[in-house]
């Protein structure tokens, strides 16, 4: 069994979204079209490698079309706080 490692994805714009996130060791989608508001935080668990790290790609949309951007993040530690732009 793979071994998981939890970090926390920040919304910093300054709009609501919604956002997906993509497990990148396994290319599993393990948030889809979460509504994430400005300044708040989703927990999320990802596969660790071997090294004890994970990676994950997201996109992330306002309702409006204002925001609409993605982001990759391939060396996450357990406990990260990563933030969405």
């Amino acid at each position: 069994m793979a071994a998981t490692i939890t970090f926390s994805l920040r919304n910093n714009q300054m709009h609501d979204v919604n956002v997906n996130v993509v497990d990148l060791r396994n290319n599993t989608q393990v948030l889809s079209n979460y509504p994430l508001n400005q300044d708040e935080s989703v927990t999320i668990q990802i596969v660790s490698g071997s090294d004890g790290k994970g990676g994950a790609a997201w996109t992330f949309w306002s309702s409006d079309g204002s925001v609409n951007s993605n982001k990759q993040e391939p060396n996450i530690s357990d406990g990260d706080e990563c933030t969405l732009g």
